[in-house]
């Protein structure tokens, strides 16, 4: 196995041809040059090749292929939840203006385990709007409500119109066991043979057990961005005098 063009070239040629050393062969050191060529020449093709594949192509290339698709890269978005929104672009395109395509949405932006409420469950009035609680398995870059909102927007249904919320969950966790056995200790106010039966009480206490468990564990959610101050907005706060 030749792992360079010019090596392999130089191979095919007939046996008298190589007889000559290869410092002063002169077929080898012009196949040894063409060889470097054609080498270089066939990374470049592997190189346009991956980068021409969203799944393969680098960071750089990403970009463009981005502006070719009219998605760019979002604040706090990584590498690869980048690449995964433009490979699924075609899809999120195909089920726009459906509830599929806002939840298809959110898992690229790393909210995976999102859901959607109706608003007319809490007010009737309200039946064009609806609640999307934003939820994942892990803490996603992109948190800024306004960038949130701005892909939803593209894919929403045209009446439709989005609310935002995060839900809090609680686990409480009561565990009890219970242990049974059959043990041979001595037998309390029974009668041994050749005595005369008295009151007598015998006993003792192998082990008795009591035990509290309790445990806390705590960890940090990084929700999105809400009510945040704009730089032109006015604060109108109460001062003292």
């Amino acid at each position: 196995m030749f792992e360079k063009f010019g090596d392999y070239m130089y191979h095919l040629l007939f046996g008298p041809l190589k007889k000559v050393a290869k410092a002063k062969n002169q077929l080898y050191i012009f196949l040894k040059v063409i060889g470097k060529l054609a080498d270089q020449t066939k990374q470049d093709i592997l190189r346009v090749r991956e980068e021409s594949m969203i799944i393969s192509a680098s960071e750089l290339m990403l970009e463009q292929h981005g502006q070719e698709r009219g998605m760019r890269r979002l604040k706090g978005e990584s590498v690869e939840n980048y690449r995964m929104r433009l490979m699924m672009k075609h899809k999120i395109a195909e089920l726009a203006g459906t509830e599929q395509g806002i939840l298809l949405s959110l898992r690229m932006l790393g909210y995976e385990q999102s859901y959607i409420e109706p608003y007319r469950l809490y007010d009737p009035e309200r039946w064009a709007e609806f609640i999307i609680y934003l939820a994942g398995k892990n803490p996603s870059g992109v948190n800024d409500i306004a960038v949130i909102d701005s892909e939803v927007m593209k894919v929403k249904p045209a009446s439709g119109k989005p609310s935002y919320a995060v839900e809090e969950q609680n686990r409480l966790m009561i565990r009890s066991a219970f242990q049974s056995g059959y043990s041979g200790y001595a037998l309390c106010n029974t009668f041994a043979c050749g005595t005369w039966p008295t009151q007598s009480n015998f006993g003792s206490l192998a082990q008795s057990d009591a035990a509290i468990k309790s445990q806390f564990a705590f960890g940090q959610v990084q929700y999105p961005l809400a009510d945040t101050i704009r730089a032109s907005e006015k604060l109108y706060q109460p001062r003292g005098g």
